[in-house]
């Protein structure tokens, strides 16, 4: 609970505030039922008018006050709660955005989806069911008590054994009959999200392969099972409700039983038996709740374990690096790079070294799973290399900030990602403060315009979620029109023109050299157009560099790449 209360920072105040308003509604409560019994009482004796109005007027001040107060307090406590779920949520993203380059240990999509929404949305009934209901309660309970003990010091410790027993002992007993009930109902409902998102996802390929109807059967049992495991928790609720209501009815019993001898002996006016019974009874609105506070602890608890789950990790990244800027032209050096992902998995890439000048083509080839994308995830510190070194103008580039180093390059990735967004927000992605001519320029050089002349709404056409509602080749040329629209310094470029012809590709490959310019390049493929105006092409095998030259010296060396060049050309010769 003190770790869920440690988010609220500078607006606890606002929780103090919402407590004593909601303490001040049962006191409004507390005053309408002792009026109205009190009135009542007094009224079958048959006084004057005059004796009753200090009371008529008692219960329509109460009557009003209760609105009003009610009114402030859910206003108040709803106001600190959703401000700090939002709260929560971007502090969330925050830690997100330095671990999911990296990827997430453990933990798909659509469980970080149900973290960040439904886990966060579950927070908002420990404040207002837990946290607030408690609050008031304990000041509500001391005050009753105080004020019994100057009215009829008689039923303080009848009244007080009540309370005790309803507010804590009651809860305790819940907690044990549905101790796992909250967690189970959390468990249920991230495996339906997962389950939905992997249906979204990939329903082109349930649909092509047949799957549909297993996939929603899937779906269904996996709904069930949340329907079941809420009907459990909702059970356990109902039944602490009815039990504390019990506990409400037999405290007014005895507070009848306990001061009716006092009323007879004479001690007491008669009219009080209803005033002290209505108003005990009237105290518990601020009891009741607490019978269901473990259930929602419980959930809250459960949500909030799984969010610190992913706020708990540290990014792969290490040092966050001082150094916030790089300056112009810009110099790359590897040297005998080294990199696992961790010490109980193999390493990656072994050895590794180049240099990358300003101005320079570098081509890295190699088949799937050979490094070349995980040296890429390096360059732009996703992760920290474990052995060797790789210099940004002569400065470790841990030194530097990710975001530093990261807004050297221009990346063109094989798996680039597009919003649910315009063609024109995806591409100025890059360049939010880009002029129309420098987006229309980099729209030219990405061979989109024509594609773009097609559409209804031109530039303003919504790609769809992850692009969608665009093929692949136009996907990429996207892609591309983004990297070509950044001002940076180095261009890499991971599989960019994956999902494109062979005539297309060839086009849009020297277009982007072309707009290369003097910038430096590093090209990530694994297919061999455009290697002739490289200046340097490395062949990884096996995480290491198999041969390293120009164009001209690999070929003459007959050895891997000269089989990798033949084959391609020979496979493109036939088709």
């Amino acid at each position: 609970m003190l770790k869920l209360l440690a988010g609220s920072g500078r607006a606890l105040w606002l929780v103090m505030a919402a407590c004593v308003l909601g303490s001040f509604t049962v006191y409004t409560n507390i005053g309408l039922m002792a009026a109205s019994a009190w009135l009542i009482s007094a009224a079958a004796l048959h006084p004057s008018v005059a004796e009753l109005s200090i009371a008529i007027v008692g219960v329509r001040f109460f009557g009003l006050s209760r609105a009003v107060c009610r009114y402030i307090e859910r206003y108040i406590g709803h106001e600190f709660t959703f401000r700090l779920l939002a709260d929560i949520r971007i502090r969330l993203y925050a830690k997100l955005e330095p671990l999911l380059p990296a990827g997430l240990a453990g933990i798909g999509k659509g469980d970080v989806f149900s973290r960040m929404v439904a886990d966060v949305e579950t927070l908002q009934f420990f404040y207002l069911r837990a946290v607030f209901p408690l609050g008031i309660a304990v000041i509500v309970i001391v005050t009753v008590i105080g004020l019994l003990g100057w009215l009829a010091p008689w039923l303080v410790w009848p009244v007080a054994g009540a309370f005790l027993l309803v507010s804590v002992s009651l809860p305790a007993v819940i907690y044990c009959l549905g101790r796992k009930a909250g967690q189970n109902v959390i468990a249920a409902r991230t495996e339906l999200n997962i389950v939905l998102t992997d249906s979204i996802d990939g329903i082109t390929e349930l649909a092509a392969w047949g799957q549909t109807l297993r996939q929603t059967e899937k779906l269904d049992a996996a709904n069930k099972l949340l329907t079941a495991r809420q009907r459990q928790a909702n059970a356990i609720a109902v039944l602490a409700e009815a039990m504390a209501n019990l506990g409400m009815n037999l405290t007014v019993i005895a507070v009848i039983v306990f001061t009716a001898p006092v009323v007879f002996s004479g001690e007491l006016p008669g009219v009080y038996l209803a005033v002290l019974a209505l108003m005990v009874q009237a105290s518990f609105e601020a009891i009741l709740p607490l019978s269901t506070i473990v259930h929602y602890l419980q959930a809250s608890v459960a949500a909030f374990t799984r969010i610190a789950a992913i706020t708990s990790q540290k990014p792969v990244v290490g040092g966050q690096g001082k150094i916030t800027t790089l300056t112009e032209p810009v110099s790359v050096v590897v040297d005998r790079l080294s990199f696992a992902y961790s010490s109980n998995l193999p390493v990656v890439l072994s050895d590794i070294s180049f240099t990358l000048p300003p101005g320079k083509r570098l081509a890295i080839i190699g088949e799937s799973g050979t490094g070349k994308s995980t040296l890429a995830g390096l360059m732009l510190r996703f992760w920290d290399y474990n052995h060797g070194s790789i210099l940004l103008n002569s400065q470790d580039s841990r030194e530097y900030a990710p975001e530093a180093v990261r807004q050297t390059f221009s990346v063109v990735s094989q798996d680039t990602y597009l919003f649910n967004a315009t063609i024109r927000d995806n591409i100025l992605l890059a360049k939010p403060d880009a002029t129309p001519s420098e987006l229309a320029s980099a729209i030219d050089r990405a061979m989109l315009s024509p594609f773009i002349a097609k559409l209804p709404y031109g530039l303003d056409t919504r790609t769809g979620q992850n692009g969608l509602a665009v093929s692949g080749g136009e996907r990429q040329r996207i892609a591309l029109a983004r990297a070509l629209l950044k001002a940076a310094p180095i261009w890499l470029l991971d599989e960019p023109t994956a999902g494109l012809d062979a005539q297309t590709e060839e086009v849009v490959m020297k277009n982007i050299l072309e707009a290369a310019g003097s910038r430096s390049v590093v090209l990530i493929t694994h297919r061999l157009t455009g290697l002739e105006t490289m200046d340097e092409i490395l062949v990884l095998q096996n995480g290491k560099i198999a041969e390293q030259g120009s164009l001209r010296e690999l070929l003459l060396k007959l050895g891997l790449f000269s089989q990798i060049w033949d084959l391609q050309h020979d496979m493109l010769n036939i088709s």
